[in-house]
């Protein structure tokens, strides 16, 4: 009879005393997993409330250890904007039990919840793409279609409280400076007619007439909106242009067609995704390799010293500002093999430079930088330097083949071996812009 009184006393006591051992084991379970859940979804790229509930959940799933008979009754992940700017992954999950003890006892499911503040950085990209003849037919809309994916996955929707901005530079035999050619070049003088100096071999007239690296014909050649490297003791910073620190090169195509102005300007910083599209809808294949030029405004369009030639919202912040990530990403498809001399392409310079064209179309003279691979290797060099501390992604397209000068140029360019992509077909260009973007938003939401 005693046995019999006591036993049914403490047998309810006993279970009750195991539903509250497996309540506390598995509250610690599913703690433990809401909170690798969050983390997990505060780390990834998504910047909407459902992409990061889908991703909370999976990622919940997978890591929750279920005691037997306990299921998942509900869970949700959140993203909270902060009053601080930062933003926030709020998550909670429920986790029905099974009851041992009778149901004098309480059975309700257990709830946890959990909060992840989400870092950040606002982004600044240029994009330098070769638009040289070499990328005529398939390789150029090779390159249109994983650029435009590219813009897509780097450039956010939504802009707030982080920024994510994109600027394009289109290169071949030089880049065309659109509307901003007068302000950081000169207006260009009427040339008199007969020419007479200083519009002999000398830049700042509509019209120069120069000496040809070879032949006895002195041409006369047509200013252009196109520009070419800069010259002097900043040639190889940022230092903003000026008639004091020096602007940048003048160009005058040769009157044979065969290194017109490129046709598509240069894009400032922007987020809106459409004019981006737009400016790689313009792209058009022809010239030859004025890399380093190409490098040159890859760096101006996101230097803050440059920042009062851009509109307002194109201006890039200074160097240094807290959560700010700066990088370029440079592609071409072959050696750099052009470069100016007051205004013309120049004489032969290297095994490299010089060789695009006739050499009538040349002038006498040599670059005064020294050949296109050397002044881009000089201009990496100085973007990647502190303060500057721009992150450099390279992409030798070699669709025609192996090409050891041009792997040369973009390994030493890039920041590390791993930031340099040599893809050689449009399928794997498009994985590799693919890769930067993924790795872009790694940085983007990271500390």
């Amino acid at each position: 009879m005693t046995f019999a009184i006591t036993f049914a006393v403490l047998a309810p006591m006993s279970l009750g005393i195991f539903d509250v051992f497996t309540m506390t084991q598995q509250q610690g379970r599913l703690q433990d997993a809401l909170d690798a859940a969050a983390l997990y979804a505060a780390r990834s790229t998504a910047t909407t409330t459902p992409d990061i509930n889908t991703i909370g959940n999976k990622a919940l799933v997978a890591n929750l250890q279920l005691i037997p008979g306990a299921t998942l009754q509900s869970s949700s992940f959140t993203l909270v904007s902060t009053p601080g700017g930062d933003t926030k992954v709020t998550g909670t999950a429920q986790v029905s039990l099974p009851a041992y003890a009778p149901t004098e006892f309480t059975h309700a499911p257990i709830s946890v919840n959990t909060e992840v503040t989400r870092p950040g950085n606002n982004l600044e990209v240029s994009l330098v793409l070769d638009n040289t003849g070499s990328m005529a037919g398939t390789p150029m809309t090779s390159l249109q279609s994983a650029a435009n994916q590219l813009i897509d996955l780097v450039v956010s929707d939504q802009q707030s409280p982080y920024y994510s901005k994109m600027a394009i530079v289109p290169y071949s035999n030089a880049v065309n400076a659109g509307t901003y050619v007068n302000t950081v070049r000169g207006t260009p003088t009427t040339a008199p007619s007969p020419i007479a100096s200083p519009c002999i071999d000398q830049v700042g007239c509509t019209k120069i007439k120069f000496t040809p690296y070879s032949g006895s014909t002195h041409p006369t050649y047509n200013v252009s909106n196109c520009v070419s490297e800069r010259i002097g003791i900043h040639a190889f910073d940022d230092t903003a242009y000026s008639a004091a620190s020096g602007a940048v090169g003048w160009v005058y195509p040769p009157s044979d067609g065969s290194n017109n102005c490129i046709s598509a300007a240069i894009q400032p910083l922007t987020s809106n995704k459409t004019t981006l599209h737009n400016e790689i809808g313009t792209l058009t294949a022809a010239g030859s390799t004025a890399g380093a030029i190409g490098v040159e405004w890859g760096w101006y369009m996101i230097s803050p010293s440059w920042g009062p030639l851009w509109p307002s919202g194109s201006q890039p912040a200074a160097y240094g500002t807290d959560k700010l990530i700066k990088a370029m990403i440079l592609m071409t498809d072959g050696a750099f093999n052009t470069t100016y001399c007051k205004g013309v392409v120049s004489g032969p310079t290297s095994a490299t430079d010089g060789t695009s064209g006739a050499t009538t179309t040349h002038a006498a003279c040599a670059s005064p930088n020294g050949d296109s691979f050397t002044q881009a290797q000089t201009l990496c060099t100085n973007m990647k330097a502190a303060p500057n501390n721009i992150v450099i992604y390279t992409v030798a397209f070699l669709h025609g083949g192996a090409d050891p000068q041009a792997q040369a140029i973009l390994a030493n360019c890039a920041t590390d071996a791993a930031h340099a992509y040599v893809p050689s077909t449009g399928a794997s260009l498009t994985s590799a812009f693919q890769s930067i973007a993924a790795d872009l938003n790694k940085l983007r939401i990271s500390k």
